[in-house]
């Protein structure tokens, strides 16, 4: 069982729910759980120091996401992964990735491209620095970077949250990302082509899925 400390203003019933559920998603994420770890319900209340309902509502929230299932008899556990499931997140992702920066594109000028340009080059010397969790981070808000320029906080909630969902794959032993594809897209970007942008960014998750599926059995026996 992973530490857990809760920040002491969360004293509201529902800011214990909102924590309980922050906190156990990102031990899930960051693969504290394993897939396939079972949760129980009175250990976890009894190491939040809460009820067994925010952890209930907590669970509920998880099983929305995917990241946790139920299953009967049995109770919660952290989601199992497989091949099938890898390959139906990063095709969802591919959709609507593709398509938020579709929408970005005309709002990304120059000193953004360049912003851009700098997150990829910090997350490329995190990686060949060793330091991977930095590395993890500043790829993450490269795209994200990207995509808020879409303006859709509707396309940016789902995407986090199949983010989110595929990136528990990705640490628990995909090789760290390069620039290799991101720095297409950014050229791409900055020439003006938005299909060359597309088609890297459609390469880079394709890649991604592809590595992971590759590794799909030894994930999930691990």
């Amino acid at each position: 069982m992973p530490d857990i400390r809760l920040d002491d203003k969360k004293d509201l019933p529902q800011s214990r729910v909102e924590a309980v559920y922050r906190d156990l998603r990102d031990a899930i994420i960051e693969g504290a759980y394993p897939p396939g770890a079972h949760l129980r319900l009175q250990e976890l209340a009894a190491n939040y120091s809460v009820s067994l309902i925010p952890v209930r509502e907590a669970i509920r929230k998880l099983e929305t996401e995917r990241l946790v299932e139920t299953v009967p008899n049995k109770g919660a556990r952290v989601a199992r992964i497989s091949a099938e499931d890898i390959a139906d997140s990063y095709q969802a992702r591919v959709l609507l990735e593709t398509g938020a920066l579709r929408i970005a594109y005309p709002n990304l000028d120059q000193g953004a491209v360049e912003h851009a340009g700098g997150l990829m080059d910090r997350m490329v010397d995190a990686f060949d620095g060793g330091d991977w969790n930095l590395g993890i981070e500043l790829h993450r808000d490269l795209h994200f970077f990207v995509y808020e320029h879409a303006k859709s906080p509707w396309l940016l909630y789902v995407i986090e949250i199949l983010w989110a969902h595929t990136e528990r794959y990705r640490r628990l032993g995909t090789p760290d990302p390069d620039g290799g594809e991101h720095a297409k897209m950014l050229d791409a970007i900055a020439a003006g082509d938005i299909e060359g942008a597309v088609e890297a960014l459609r390469l880079d998750l394709e890649h991604s899925a592809a590595e992971l599926i590759e590794r799909a059995g030894d994930l999930s026996r691990s």
